[in-house]
């Protein structure tokens, strides 16, 4: 028989520390869309696995090793049981070391716990429950943010969140992965217990507004937790190319802010609901874990792109050509669209950090460790983490060759290794694919990883499947 429990605790810090992702990060003035560490606790034959959302940027492995420690006991599973995945808002405090600045030890004390709470609440709550799973297109709310340009140098070249109007504008480098899956537990009289919810898109709804914020995912859960009733969390998809404003009009849109996320959540909550109308039953009430730990290269720094870095920070000249340095520091024409000095320094520095700590490490070729996760629950139900701000191509890819019906891809699981792009990016440049702590891994890593959640996929399935006769 499958129980499933959940759990959930605010983690929204009472002082006005500075938050994660941007340049020269604003403290909070308060909170809209509080954020929320929210766990979902499945038993069944095989034991127990544990999946845990946290409204956070990103996490570092070593934090999730701590964490998952941890929450072992009050779960009553294995450590390596339990998925931690991050939505990536940009309005939450440091827990993981990002544009300059350190990880806020005593935040990551709080959220611990925080964690430990919710996740004793969820053991506490088990009982038996079914699942059902719908699916459903949610168009009109993630955009690739990657368009392609002319360039005279280079053949064609990425300008990320670049304008569509500009000279030389061809098309978007890839595609959005619309799909939006959500799965409910219900009680034996159909009251919904709570679930999950599944969608690809970058959490910065919110923009810069000085505000700790779940951003969207907070909105449709709270949509959604009023119309269904229960507990639901939030899975971020692969969404390392997606954002959730479309310059695809060559007009402003969704200029972000409280009004565009709460319209967003309230659209994804009403497409939730919709999906579950023809929702199918998991059958079953096994549960199994697989993951596999990947030691991936990174790329390195030469000597002479550190003292061009060097030469930039100590000597720039107020009329530097910006765009031809880009050129000669990086090899590609953008980081982002326009390549404003306040990212070029950033990147500079990136390189400089980047070459000291690969030189401390004293190996030939420093590697990341990568921890790529997969859970099943029932005949049908799977759960695929990536620690990675992930290429949306390598999500549709994971669930288009699942062998299960209903494949739940969750970036930021578990970790955090920046962005992990497709080949192709690498070839046309833009932010993403820019050396930094915030994306180290070699051009190869991301099929790496594709094949490594997709072979554990195969794998619980197989352990899944009946015997074959005598």
């Amino acid at each position: 028989m499958l129980k499933i429990g959940f759990g959930d605790a605010d983690i929204t810090p009472a002082e006005s520390l500075p938050m994660s992702g941007m340049i020269d990060p604003p403290r909070a003035q308060g909170a809209r869309w509080p954020l929320h560490a929210r766990a979902l606790l499945f038993e069944g034959e095989g034991g127990r696995v544990a999946v845990v959302s946290l409204d956070l940027l990103c996490l570092t492995y070593p934090t999730v090793l701590e964490l998952r420690q941890a929450l072992a006991a009050p779960a009553g599973v294995p450590p390596e049981h339990i998925m931690i995945s991050c939505q990536h808002t940009h309005r939450a405090p440091y827990a993981a070391p990002i544009m300059d600045e350190p990880i806020d030890w005593d935040y990551v004390e709080f959220l611990r716990d925080r964690l430990v709470s919710a996740m004793a609440a969820a053991a506490a709550s088990l009982q038996p429950a079914r699942l059902r799973v719908g699916h459903t297109q949610a168009p009109g709310w993630t955009w690739n943010r990657r368009p392609v340009y002319r360039s005279e140098r280079y053949g064609e070249q990425v300008g990320t969140q670049g304008p569509l109007d500009a000279p030389g504008f061809l098309r978007m480098e890839g595609p959005e992965d619309n799909e939006l899956i959500v799965v409910a537990a219900e009680d034996d009289s159909g009251r919904v217990l709570g679930g999950a919810v599944n969608f690809a898109c970058h959490s910065t709804v919110m923009g810069s507004l000085p505000y700790y914020s779940a951003d969207f995912s907070g909105a449709l859960v709270d949509e959604l937790q009023a119309r269904l009733g229960g507990r639901f969390l939030f899975l971020q998809g692969a969404a390392g190319n997606l954002w959730a404003h479309d310059k695809r009009s060559l007009a402003p849109s969704g200029t972000g802010g409280e009004e565009q996320n709460r319209a967003m959540g309230a659209a994804l909550a009403h497409k939730a609901i919709e999906a579950l109308s023809g929702a199918e039953p998991v059958a079953g009430d096994a549960v199994r874990c697989e993951r596999r730990l990947l030691e991936v290269p990174e790329r390195q720094p030469t000597p002479e792109q550190v003292a061009l870095a060097r030469w930039y920070l100590e000597h720039r000249p107020a009329d530097l050509d910006e765009n031809e340095f880009t050129r000669r520091l990086y090899g590609h024409d953008y980081t982002f669209y326009h390549n404003s000095p306040r990212v070029q320094e950033w990147f500079c520095r990136e390189v400089i950090a980047m070459w000291e700590w690969q030189r401390h490490q004293a190996v030939r070729q420093p590697t990341a460790t990568v921890e790529v996760q997969a859970l099943s629950v029932g005949d049908s139900l799977a759960f695929a983490g990536y620690p990675a701000e992930y290429f949306t191509e390598f999500g549709l890819e994971t669930k288009a060759r699942s062998p299960f019906a209903h494949t739940l891809v969750s970036e930021l699981a578990n970790g955090w290794v920046g962005y992990v792009p497709t080949a192709q990016a690498f070839e046309h440049g833009g932010y993403e694919t820019r050396l930094a702590y915030s994306s180290r891994l070699v051009p190869e890593a991301g099929d790496l990883l594709c094949r490594t959640g997709i072979g554990l996929l195969h794998l619980l399935a197989a352990a899944a499947a009946p015997p074959v006769g005598p």
